[in-house]
């Protein structure tokens, strides 16, 4: 499970980096030979993407570790035994 969130971070940093990446091309002034803000509008596009899938696997991989996780089932145990 470490390994997911680990590569789920990754995921949102690079997704998070191309939505940046993406902002600053529309903001530059091109000439008429080279047209950036397609490619600026792509990379907002799949870093939206990204960002927002990689939010749903940390989500889902949250709730599976708090559900998985029986630290609160153990220390009323041992409270209970004190």
């Amino acid at each position: 499970m470490k390994k997911l969130i680990t590569t789920t971070i990754i995921i949102l940093a690079i997704g998070i980096a191309m939505i940046v990446v993406g902002s600053v091309l529309k903001g530059i002034t091109w000439s008429a030979d080279f047209d950036g803000t397609q490619l600026a509008s792509a990379f907002n596009n799949i870093g939206y993407i990204a960002a927002a899938l990689s939010g749903v696997v940390l989500t889902g991989t949250g709730i599976a570790a708090a559900v998985k996780s029986n630290n609160c089932s153990s220390e009323e145990k041992s409270d209970k035994e004190k």
